[in-house]
Parts: C-alpha cells; sequence; structure tokens
C-alpha cells in the first residue's frame, strides 16, 4: 500500500468510499431518508471539483481509503483533518492509521502545531478510533444535513507529542 497525492481518475472510488461509509457508518445516527439520498455519480460531482484536497491509501490501483487536509484558524488547531474515510470491508487493517499519520507528518513539515478533526457525536466508533489515535475532545459544535442538526465533537491533537502516541 501507498500513499499519494489523489488524481482525478481517483475520484470515482473516492466517491464510492464516502458514500459506503455514510450509509454504513452512520445509518441509525443520520436519518434514513438522507442517507438513502446519497449516491456515488452525486458525490462525484462534489468530490472532481476538489479532489487534489485528498491523499488516498492505494493498492493495485484501488482505493482503500482517503483523507482530506486543511489549513485551519481554530484558535487551538492550525490544521484539520476535514474528513477521512476507509473502505468498509478493509477496516481494521492500519489504512485509517497509515493515512492520519500521513496528514499529521505533512502538517508538521508545514510547520503546524496543532490539528483538530471532528465526528459526530453518536459516531462511537471513530470517537474510539480518534481516542486511540492521541486525540482529546475539545470542544462540542452541530452542523446540518438534510433538514436537522446534529451534535458534534472535536478532537484535538497537540503535533509535537503525537508522532510518539501513535507509532
Amino acid at each position: 500500500m501507498i500513499i499519494r497525492q489523489a488524481r482525478e481518475e481517483d475520484v470515482m472510488q473516492i466517491s464510492e468510499i464516502v458514500v459506503e461509509d455514510w450509509k454504513t457508518a452512520y445509518r441509525g445516527i443520520i436519518d434514513d431518508d438522507y442517507l438513502d439520498s446519497l449516491s456515488a455519480e452525486q458525490r462525484y460531482q462534489i468530490e472532481i471539483k476538489r479532489y487534489q484536497k485528498y491523499t488516498v491509501a492505494v493498492e493495485n490501483d484501488e482505493v482503500l481509503g482517503c483523507a482530506w487536509n486543511e489549513m485551519a484558524d481554530d484558535g487551538a488547531a492550525d490544521c484539520e483533518i476535514i474528513a477521512l474515510y476507509v473502505k468498509y470491508s478493509k477496516r481494521g487493517h492500519g489504512i485509517g492509521r497509515d493515512l492520519m499519520i500521513n496528514s499529521m507528518d505533512s502538517f508538521r513539515k508545514a510547520g503546524k502545531k496543532s490539528m483538530i478533526i471532528w465526528c459526530l457525536k453518536d459516531n462511537h466508533e471513530s470517537r474510539k478510533f480518534y481516542e486511540k489515535m492521541g486525540g482529546k475532545e475539545y470542544k462540542d459544535g452541530t452542523h446540518r444535513w438534510g433538514n436537522r442538526e446534529y451534535n458534534m465533537i472535536s478532537y484535538l491533537y497537540p503535533l509535537n507529542l503525537t508522532e510518539e502516541i501513535v507509532r
């Protein structure tokens, strides 16, 4: 497996992973009507405009997961992982960890000091992963999908310490 910058030819696979993850991981958290309305083709139209923001984990031309990194100005955090997805059938093989470590290393090289990632508060599987990766609960918020607001939680990672925690 290699981690590299996303390419245009990766966009459909990224879209499929995002939609599959949403429909699987968020079932019972986000309204079924909203989840059922998602499609990879629709998501492709969104992701084709921003695929350069993603890094992807790839094996034999198959995208196994992706991470979207951004600079941030949150006060406590100067960078953010906006999205982190792993193909559902490939979870538990270290792909998410490797993508996250890659993002942290990239941020460190850019001189960033503290990273944030947001998560649905009721997404206990992801929360457990972010905590295992060394994140500390930071602040709450909300986000709207469809016709409803959902509770969110963020995790803060001091990048000068995280390297020792997650490796």
